[in-house]
């Protein structure tokens, strides 16, 4: 799946940045959730973070976990034309 959309790096927070209870991994992918939150949660898959953070997309299900667990993002499953799709969406 390609997501369209015009990036130009990232930014990360400084309050992102200081958090140690985040690796670099975490705070690079929570960035990036953010910039594909449009108000209607972020739909890209974990094989499209792992491709584009280069790792694997078991380590993006366990980093999604741990932010939810922080009460950083939070995940909705929809129903997306019959199909069951997950949103992430930023707090």
């Amino acid at each position: 799946m390609k997501v369209k959309r015009d990036f130009k790096g990232v930014w990360i927070p400084k309050e992102i940045y200081l958090m140690s209870e985040l690796n670099w991994t975490q705070k690079i992918l929570l960035v990036e959730i953010h910039s594909l939150d449009n108000g209607e949660g972020c739909y890209a898959t974990n094989q499209y973070f792992a491709d584009f953070l280069g790792v694997t997309a078991w380590t993006i299900s366990t980093s999604i976990s741990k932010l939810e667990e922080l009460k950083l993002v939070m995940t909705r499953t929809i129903n997306n034309n019959g199909q069951a799709q997950r949103r992430i969406y930023t707090l």
